[in-house]
């Protein structure tokens, strides 16, 4: 399903790493999680103050970590519920939940960005590098 708002001049305004390092999804069509060997994916929504903080937190945390990780922004208007289940066993609600990739498969996620966060990013990252 196609999103009808282009969340990419957002992300390009918020995000910290370079919008060339980021893969804009806005049609879960165009996703494929099995060829993603290592990775982190923030599903966005525009509208949502919650999501534009997470994802502000999130790329100032990668900036400073290896580039050769996948980075993946993904509108949460490119999916419907059952798609977000068949993808990622779960139904998202915008608020810049984020889920670490390696080899396929969904090793750790995080539904909100709170003050113990970076304690968390620094933990699932060592685990998506093991």
């Amino acid at each position: 399903m196609r999103a009808l708002f282009d969340i990419g001049p957002m992300v390009r305004k918020y995000s910290v790493v370079p919008f060339e390092r980021v893969q804009l999804i806005q049609d879960i069509a165009d996703f494929q999680l099995s060829l993603v060997h290592q990775g982190i994916a923030i599903i966005f929504a525009a509208g949502n103050g919650q999501a534009v903080m997470a994802l502000q937190r999130l790329t100032r945390f990668l900036a400073a970590r290896d580039p050769s990780i996948d980075f993946i922004v993904i509108d949460i208007e490119s999916m419907t519920t059952q798609e977000m289940k068949q993808w990622f066993g779960r139904e998202f609600h915008g608020h810049g939940e984020t889920q670490w990739i390696r080899d396929g498969k969904v090793v750790a996620s995080l539904d909100a960005y709170t003050p113990e966060t970076e304690v968390l990013l620094v933990s699932y990252f060592k685990r998506l590098l093991e």
